[in-house]
């Protein structure tokens, strides 16, 4: 061998020798958090595992969730004493039974307890049981459960709402494990003690949305003291953002198994869901009307599919009633009682908006639609502001001839109904709605179904608070947000999901009437029971939906307030209600008073 060569593996092994004895000097002296971790976990027996997921927050950083307290009872196995009688007495003060299998070689055993066994041991305070608090992640006062969602119970993931859509950033906030130091054959070592540790600090990420915890607390409230079922949503008018949403029935968010075949729809989020409108439908109406009054007025139908020669695509009898009904008052329709034979029925010709004559129905190529008025005589001579304050539905079928089905049609698809409003991609699922085709072949009927909301036409809560806020807002329509962002543990952003925008969809002079039309429904019309008192008014809309199903009304009320400078619009739904006027309002009311009260 070359004395070269000599020289050269010299210095490798001198360079080697370096590198250990460095490597050596560094696991000494600089501590290495994963082999730490590995050395632990080889001599440590763990219990327990609490994964604490990140939190569910309201606009403010209020927490939806881990609000209630918890209380665990760590059983030091190997520090217990030997008598049984020692045992049982401290399980005694607990109100449980001494758990089988329970023996100084037994792993840490973890117990949740309630708070009274808690208490008992802090006054006992044995040496071979430690109390631990915690979080639960869902209390029985829960609100917004329909939107937070709730976990599988086994494995602690997201199975729905924000749960589910938010579970990458909600599962590992952090995860602790309490263990004992064990022995070759993994028995506890006496005397070695017991640690907490931190196996991951994860992400510490939570979910900021847009409600309002306090608002929210107001709406849920007002919904069960009045015993409704359906739906409420409140959005802020300036901003576009969901600031309450709440359904009944709701459930149980540590028991949903016992849901899942139940016929109470309570799992189901019915703020989302698609239902028949009704004669909220009208403030669409009103818009199309406003937009396009002077050719409307003039005769330009906008319409080439329908003409007055016959009910295009009718197949029933000429004879044939439809009923329709809203506001204050219902009776039971006979069919065999023709609105015919009224004085002055027939079909009026709409010439002037503020002067028509209803007779408590009227005639659409040979199919008479009755008006709620109809049993006692029609509502008489009426302009457009009353028309609307009573809901006459005469009126409105004569208007709806007169605007045309396409007008109809594309002021609600402006609006947003018949489109997912978008709060479904920041994780809350929801129905489209449903408008009937513009492009459709249709009559004179199906006419008359959409000026008053009936037929086709499907909404959401979430749509016709929306709708109620753009007239509000002076026609301008915002994006719909129930995200706010993703924040860590300090409320800092870290990531922005809601999505600021605006565009203009009516004019503010069409705005502003509709609007002055809303505040007389709530002074002198169908929504007298939504007042406000001495907090500045409102401005509203009543509704009642048939729904195909005899005896099956739902009941609409949607109004915003303050009536001067609008700031939030509310939308009631009340399954079965049957009168908008009666059963969804008062509950506007409620919560519109309360919200104003806490001085918002």
């Amino acid at each position: 061998m070359s004395v070269r060569r000599i020289y050269i593996l010299g210095g490798i092994f001198t360079l080697l020798f370096v590198f250990l004895a460095a490597r050596t000097a560094m696991l000494q002296l600089v501590p290495d958090r994963s082999l730490e971790e590995a050395a632990f976990r080889q001599k440590v027996s763990g219990v327990g595992v609490e994964k604490i997921r990140g939190n569910i927050l309201d606009r403010n950083n209020i927490p939806f969730t881990n609000r209630e307290v918890k209380y665990m009872a760590l059983i030091k196995t190997s520090d217990m004493p030997l008598s049984e009688a020692e045992k049982q007495k401290v399980f005694d003060a607990m109100g449980m039974d001494v758990p089988d299998g329970l023996t100084t070689k037994s792993r840490p055993v973890m117990l949740k307890i309630s708070e009274d066994a808690a208490k008992a041991l802090k006054e006992l305070e044995p040496d071979w049981i430690s109390v631990i608090s915690s979080l639960e992640r869902y209390g029985k006062d829960s609100l917004a459960r329909h939107v937070t969602g709730y976990l599988n119970r086994s494995d602690q993931v997201g199975m729905s709402g924000i749960e589910k859509a938010y579970e990458d950033i909600l599962k590992d906030s952090a995860v602790f494990e309490i263990g004992t130091v064990t022995d070759a054959v993994r028995d506890p070592i006496k005397g070695f003690g017991y640690r907490l540790k931190d196996w991951s600090a994860g992400n510490g990420l939570n979910v900021r949305l847009t409600l309002d915890y306090h608002i929210q607390k107001i709406v849920e409230d007002a919904m069960d003291k009045n015993g409704l079922s359906g739906a409420v949503v409140v959005e802020d008018v300036l901003t576009g953002d969901i600031l309450a949403m709440a359904s009944r029935p709701h459930f149980d968010q540590n028991a949903v198994e016992k849901y899942l075949d139940s016929n109470g729809k309570e799992l189901f989020n019915k703020a989302t869901a698609a239902y028949n409108l009704g004669s909220v439908f009208k403030i669409v109406d009103l818009a199309a009307f406003f937009e396009n009054e002077e050719e409307i007025m003039l005769g330009d139908e906008k319409d080439d599919a329908a003409d007055d020669g016959g009910d295009l695509g009718w197949t029933g009898s000429t004879n044939d009633i439809y009923r329709f009904f809203d506001g204050f008052s219902y009776v039971p329709f006979p069919f065999e009682d023709p609105a015919s034979s009224l004085p002055g029925y027939g079909r009026h010709e709409f010439t002037d908006p503020d002067s028509y004559y209803c007779s408590g129905a009227v005639d659409i190529n040979g199919l008479t639609f009755k008006c709620y008025s109809y049993y006692e005589g029609g509502h008489g001579s009426l302009d457009l502001e009353r028309a609307f304050a009573l809901s006459c539905n005469s009126y409105f079928i004569e208007l709806g001839q007169r605007i045309g089905y396409r007008r109809l049609v594309e002021m609600a698809q402006k609006f947003g109904l018949g489109s997912r409003t978008g709060i479904s991609g920041q994780g809350v699922a929801e129905a489209p709605g449903n408008l009937p085709d513009v492009n459709a072949y249709h009559s004179r009927a199906d006419i008359a179904n959409i000026s008053i909301g009936q037929g086709e036409i499907l909404a959401t809560p979430v749509q016709v608070a929306d709708l109620t806020a753009t007239v509000a807002n002076g026609g301008i329509k915002n994006r719909v947000n129930i995200v706010d962002a993703i924040v860590d543990k300090n409320g800092r952003t870290v990531k922005k999901i809601k999505v600021s925008e605006g565009h203009r969809i009516i004019s503010k002079e069409t705005a502003d009437k509709i609007r002055e039309m809303m505040e007389a429904v709530t002074i002198s019309g169908t929504g007298t029971e939504a007042v406000t008192g001495y907090y500045g008014g409102a401005g509203g809309k009543t509704g009642s939906a048939e729904t195909g199903t005899p005896g099956v009304v739902h009941a609409w009320f949607t109004g915003y307030f303050p009536a001067a400078e609008p700031r939030y619009a509310v939308a009631v739904f009340a399954e079965s209600g049957r009168l908008g006027g009666r059963s969804a309002a008062p509950v506007f009311a409620e919560i519109a008073r309360a919200m104003l009260e806490k001085g918002y």
